[in-house]
């Protein structure tokens, strides 16, 4: 299949669900994703995972930003990484202890999915799991931050004996030319969507992903456990 290889994350699910990610149809979710696959690339904001450890400990100066994040040839590109570096540094900038987490992604049923989060925070004798939204245009709703803080849950806290807390940082734009806006909201579990909403979830999605071409057909019983970290 010509979709086989394709790289999703959690936020993927969201973005491209139909009519929502909780109850999503995965006949009409699957047409977003095959305008997806047929389109060009991304803007990647992976320059600033390595270097949330230098942000966190309060050395991502100006000096920094504009050094570091200044390698796109588009200089919008540019620009839209360092503002989501400057909301980063005002939450994070000399607060706690970053533990950067494996970004490599793992293999499920043909297709490619990143790890949820970006690392481990701890701060004021309390451990985050941070999942962060630097997409200027995927501005995440309170569903979406439900679904999300339930995945974030299942797939990095449950077996941490840090017992982490899921934290998701929203870097978006909610209204066109008004610029990003840093929405920080920590959620645990008891905030989240529950593990059938989720679990059910995650399979329509899969179903979309085989309807699209990308993924193998979706096994019988429980799938959250595909896309755990093994």
């Amino acid at each position: 299949m010509a979709g086989r290889g394709k790289v999703f994350e959690l936020l993927d699910f969201p973005k491209f669900a139909y009519p929502s990610v909780v109850g999503m149809d995965a006949a009409l979710t699957s047409q977003n994703l095959i305008d997806r696959l047929g389109s060009g690339g991304f803007m990647s904001y992976a320059a600033i995972w390595p270097r949330m450890t230098a942000i966190v400990g309060g050395h991502a100066d100006e000096a920094f930003v504009e050094k570091e994040f200044g390698f796109y040839d588009e200089n919008w590109k540019n620009e839209s990484i360092r503002e989501a570096v400057r909301l980063l540094r005002k939450h994070f900038g000399g607060r706690g202890t970053w533990y950067s987490l494996p970004t490599k992604p793992i293999f499920v049923l043909g297709f490619l999915f990143k790890p949820s989060i970006k690392g481990i925070w701890f701060v004021d004798g309390q451990a985050y799991a941070v999942l962060i939204n630097a997409r200027k245009r995927q501005r995440l709703f309170p569903g979406h931050l439900r679904f999300l803080a339930r995945g974030v849950y299942e797939l990095h806290c449950i077996d941490d004996p840090n017992d982490p807390i899921p934290l998701i940082v929203d870097l978006s734009e909610h209204d066109l030319g008004e610029g990003r806006l840093l929405n920080v909201h920590a959620m645990p579990v008891e905030k989240a969507i529950s593990l059938d909403e989720f679990d059910s979830a995650v399979r329509e999605f899969v179903r979309a992903l085989e309807l699209a071409g990308v993924a193998r057909a979706v096994p019988d019983g429980s799938v959250v456990d595909l896309f755990r970290r093994r």
